[in-house]
């Protein structure tokens, strides 16, 4: 079975100079970092119920509209996957965090979509 992300040799090939650019990485981690903190204050402030994460994505309760919740968040750009068919996972949808300035373009797509849904009412606790 092949991954859902598998890698093609021309990026196997470019692979040791990348991770020799520890300067970008450096940038990349923290910039990701913030990012996440900045994106579950908008998710708490959303009263959007969270796992906490020290990881590039953030596992996020929705509920029953879980489905439809990763349709439209897909469709405006911000990458999810719904985990409703993971063991104790019903309901959940997974964000991925790239940069602050992607994250910032999320954070609308999330209050749109949670608006368009009429998912305000989630009301849970972070």
């Amino acid at each position: 079975m092949l991954s859902p992300y598998s890698v093609n040799s021309l990026a196997l090939a470019c692979l040791p100079p990348a991770l020799e650019d520890t300067a970008y990485l450096d940038w990349y981690v923290s910039e990701v970092q913030a990012a996440r903190g900045e994106f579950e204050a908008a998710l708490d402030e959303a009263k959007v119920r969270r796992w906490p994460s020290r990881a590039n994505f953030v596992l996020v309760e929705i509920g029953a509209q879980h489905k439809e919740f990763t349709r439209l968040m897909s469709a405006k750009g911000v990458l999810v996957r719904d985990r409703s068919s993971d063991p104790g996972c019903d309901g959940r949808v997974r964000i991925t965090i790239g940069t602050r300035e992607q994250m910032l373009q999320a954070v609308v797509a999330l209050h749109e979509v949670l608006a368009a849904l009429n998912l305000h009412a989630l009301q849970h606790a972070p």
